[in-house]
């Protein structure tokens, strides 16, 4: 039986309307995020075949598994991405950490970065039922939800002393249903009322960096910080600067292991995130922008020739080294931010945000090794707007960094000379 069609969409309710507009949006999410995956793996022939053959590394199963490490409980993969399996040299995979108060910066990075993102967020106590609450929010609420289910893995960790009262099994927690109709439950989270903090927990930043690179099913991460944004395109970019460029290439492969660097920078809170270096140094230019941390702590970030990058005209689209910087010397106290592989030196476990130099003895180790740090013109890292001042006051964390200082000088430092060796030039 035929039916009149036209009469037929007469009798469609607004609401019925409504519903279908949004199916229509969210299905040219899901091609959009399908497209740039696409992007990725259908790297052109040549260079997908370099990466295949010169990137040493083997794929990873990908499942949930829970485990004890150390002091604490990791439920790795205990979300999921949608994306699935990954051949290990075809992506590079954003690797980061958190607790559930910075969750609102997860889909910027994905509008950006779009591309696999492990994070690892610690969630003792009380916090990690916040911590699912927040994670079903975006994954069922969000504008942003199809980018967070296709590319987002999400590890659990928490201290043995400091169980939630219920860990539901994966499957068990993807079937609760988020509250859509509140506010998410990370804005404007009071940090005075996170367990951790009732609790006086220090947060253990190095056990979250290393649970996130370690889960990461390409051999490329960059270990960054949430709240770093790239800029878009990197990963596709950055393959076929490394097939066109890097690997695979006779009599031009360095001596030394190599990572590449993104130079960092702040906009002010009212300031869109730039997409471009041109942008970024008209932003540069007015004010509007200034180098990452520059009143805080500015040889931790500055690292060598900032001056000549942020004023080099860009010659093209592709990426480039711009220059090749060493942490020894005038650069020994650099804690530069760079896309590496999962064999990095690790981040020594040990030591926390709150006693502050918790990337340092990593620092030392790729010192000591000779890492040679290839500072890349045309991409870098954005904070999320708002430049950070200085602490009016760093008494709370004095006890802390009084322990971290004490634990390096007394402990760390001797074992890194016997694990590592000595190198002129080097310090922690």
């Amino acid at each position: 039986m035929l039916v009149d069609s036209s009469r037929k969409a007469q009798h469609i309710s607004p609401m019925s309307l409504a519903c279908n507009m949004d199916r229509l949006f969210s299905f040219r999410i899901v091609i959009a995020i399908l497209a740039v995956v696409l992007e990725v793996n259908s790297l052109n022939n040549t260079t997908s075949a370099r990466l295949q053959k010169f990137v040493n590394c083997e794929d990873k199963t990908y499942e949930s598994r829970k485990a004890i490490y150390r002091d604490y409980w990791v439920l790795e993969n205990y979300v999921m991405a949608g994306h699935g399996q990954l051949s290990c040299y075809a992506n590079v995979t954003y690797s980061s950490h958190a607790d559930y108060t910075y969750l609102d910066n997860v889909v910027p990075l994905l509008e950006r970065w779009r591309s696999p993102l492990s994070l690892a967020i610690y969630a003792p106590g009380t916090d990690f039922a916040r911590t699912l609450e927040s994670i079903l929010y975006l994954l069922q609420c969000h504008p942003g939800k199809d980018l967070v289910r296709e590319l987002s893995s999400f590890h659990l960790y928490f201290d043995v002393e400091h169980l939630p009262q219920v860990v539901p099994s994966p499957k068990s927690a993807l079937r609760m249903k988020a509250n859509c109709s509140g506010p998410p439950p990370y804005k404007n989270a009071a940090r005075r009322d996170l367990y951790r903090t009732q609790q006086g927990l220090d947060y253990p930043v190095n056990m979250g960096r290393n649970i996130a690179r370690k889960a990461s099913l390409t051999h490329y991460v960059l270990a960054s910080d949430i709240e770093l944004y790239p800029t878009p395109g990197l990963v596709p970019d950055y393959l076929n600067f490394l097939g066109r460029l890097v690997i695979g290439r006779p009599g031009q492969q360095p001596t030394s292991p190599v990572v590449h660097v993104l130079r960092i920078f702040e906009v002010m809170a009212n300031v869109s995130v730039p997409s471009s270096k041109p942008e970024l140094q008209k932003l540069l230019k007015s004010g509007e922008a200034v180098p990452f941390h520059m009143e805080i702590c500015a040889v931790c970030h500055r690292g060598p020739k900032l001056e000549e990058w942020i004023n080099a005209t860009v010659v093209s689209e592709g990426l480039s080294v711009f220059n090749v910087g060493h942490r020894s010397q005038h650069d020994n106290m650099w804690e530069p931010i760079f896309i590496g592989t999962v064999e990095d030196p690790p981040y020594d476990e040990r030591l926390t945000w709150e006693g502050q130099r918790d990337k340092m003895t990593q620092a030392y180790a790729m010192c000591v090794l000779d890492y040679e740090f290839h500072i890349l013109d045309n991409a870098f890292l954005v904070h999320k707007p708002g430049i950070k001042q200085p602490a009016k006051s760093k008494s709370n964390f004095q006890h802390s960094t009084r322990r971290t200082n004490g634990l390096i000088n007394r402990k760390i430092s001797k074992e890194l000379r016997i694990m590592y060796g000595s190198r002129n030039g080097c310090v922690i």
